[in-house]
């Protein structure tokens, strides 16, 4: 009985050590993850219908630190996400439109383009730490930001 206590005890004993030394966890649970970390991911989508549309106009994030957006394409044609500057959209929808959607690297006024994707794909688009303001997120397929397929990203 007294092994049995003393195992007992011990295993409490660790348990405590290890709870004291291994708190908080990732800078990527829920919060805003301090500067240069990573905040919580926000998910965005295509309108499924088919409507050059996204379901979610307004998006938010924790200035500097990394946001993960994960964008999905349930739509039956194909969409992109591309977070811009703001009075910059006519322009990145143009570099887009001109290259069958895809943002060419290095597109002024582009904070972070994602691929375009075909019906149900899926991808996670890493926003770099970016100072807070408010952000338009576009689709860059010809026609689809001047259809309305445009959205707001708060960054606070």
């Amino acid at each position: 009985m007294n092994a049995r206590r003393f195992l007992g005890g011990i295993g409490i004993a660790a348990a405590l050590a290890l709870t004291a030394c291994g708190g908080g966890g990732s800078s990527g649970e829920g919060g805003s993850g301090g500067e240069g970390g990573t905040a919580q991911a926000v998910s965005v989508a295509a309108d499924p219908s088919g409507t050059l549309a996204y379901q979610q106009t307004t998006l938010s994030g924790a200035a500097d630190t990394q946001i993960p957006v994960n964008f999905s394409n349930p739509a039956p044609v194909q969409h992109n996400w591309v977070l811009v500057e703001a009075g910059q959209e006519d322009a990145v929808a143009a570099a887009g439109a001109a290259n069958g959607g895809t943002v060419p690297n290095g597109t002024a006024g582009v904070i972070v383009a994602g691929a375009v994707l075909d019906a149900n794909g899926q991808e996670t688009i890493n926003v770099p730490p970016t100072p807070a303001g408010t952000y338009p997120y576009i689709c860059t397929v010809p026609g689809h930001y001047q259809a309305g397929m445009r959205g707001t990203m708060t960054i606070q």
